[in-house]
């Protein structure tokens, strides 16, 4: 089951970044862009043919994928170019690989929750001997509100809980449509993480599963304000990022222990965060040549194309090293 979730893991990751260079080179076409190149994976080409003006090619390294426009890396002179487009469509372009992540993410997402089940936050057990039952909470009980943020989705209670702090935390359930506040302790589980000892009910129903899509979703984007205010901060560390390969090697052991439907699961997760991820506005990632394309707009081209391209050439050599160094760590981690 290890091998089948990590082999799973690989080619699903490998897709991922395939979708997303699909709705780059989906919307390019659709609004008349000339796209030179669209390659399943990277390094030497395996397998090409072209059709119009566009070649199709699968590559010898099973990792992603690209989508290559005319004039996208150049001042080209055609009229189709990537550079010689309206502002407008630059962006649409640009946007639509991080709306195809965040759109599949969705859903399998979906998927997930209607085969496996929605979490609900009613209570379907308060474990004997844990701080919950100490404290009085009871199954049955639907948790509305963990130190006063109010909440009816289980992951934002379950990271609220994880991410309080000190050695309490308030928990308001709803009871009898009565509310009632209780402070109980938390305890370390053996993930690292806190826990109180309750275990929520679940639910089927097709619009359940869509409901927990869009609220997983909003849970990720919640982790990720999260972890880039700690970064801010000082407080976030290596140890709270990998790369591709601590990623595979947890879904294998996911697989292993808790069957293919969470390494599915995990891999939504992972769809979502690269849609997010790839908007942030740093040069060398689609956010950032969005940011460049709307300054260029706004000043009417006075940041030339050659700044433009430098700059997002020295900060993806910055991206690979990083995800060297995380290689790296992932490697040490996985030998250790």
């Amino acid at each position: 089951m290890k091998i089948i979730g990590i082999v799973l893991a690989v080619i699903c990751f490998a897709l991922l970044v395939v979708g997303h260079e699909f709705g780059h080179f989906s919307v390019g076409k659709l609004l008349g862009f000339k796209i030179n190149e669209f390659a399943v994976g990277m390094g030497p080409k395996l397998w090409g043919r072209k059709k119009g003006e566009t070649e199709y090619s699968l590559r010898a390294v099973p990792i992603g994928g690209y989508c290559a426009f005319e004039g996208e890396e150049d001042g080209s002179e055609d009229p189709r170019s990537f550079n010689r487009q309206k502002p407008w469509k630059k962006l649409l372009v640009l946007v639509a690989g991080s709306f195809n992540n965040i759109v599949i993410g969705i859903i399998i997402f979906t998927v997930v929750f209607a085969i496996a089940g929605s979490y609900s936050p009613v209570l379907s057990e308060v474990v004997e001997g844990k701080p919950a039952a100490e404290a009085g909470i009871l199954a049955g009980d639907r948790i509305v509100a963990v130190n006063g943020t109010r909440s009816d989705e289980w992951t934002d209670i379950t990271r609220l809980i994880q991410t309080s702090e000190g050695e309490t935390v308030d928990i308001t359930v709803l009871r009898d449509s009565e509310e009632k506040t209780y402070t109980v302790k938390t305890y370390t589980l053996e993930t690292g993480t806190k826990g109180v000892g309750i275990v929520c009910s679940i639910e089927h129903s097709v619009g359940g599963a869509l409901k927990s899509a869009f609220n997983e979703c909003g849970s990720m984007i919640r982790a990720l304000r999260d972890f880039f205010g700690r970064l801010f901060h000082g407080q976030a560390s290596s140890d709270d990022v990998g790369s591709v390969i601590q990623i595979i090697a947890i879904s294998g052991e996911y697989a292993a222990q808790y069957g293919l439907i969470t390494v599915i699961h995990l891999i939504a997760l992972v769809s979502v965060n690269l849609g997010f991820m790839n908007l942030l506005p740093i040069p060398g990632l689609d956010g950032g040549r969005i940011l460049f394309v709307i300054i260029r707009w706004i000043t009417r081209g006075k940041l030339s194309e050659k700044v433009e391209n430098t700059i997002n050439n020295v900060f993806m050599i910055l991206l690979i090293a990083l995800m060297v160094f995380l290689i790296f760590k992932d490697i040490i981690w996985l030998v250790k």
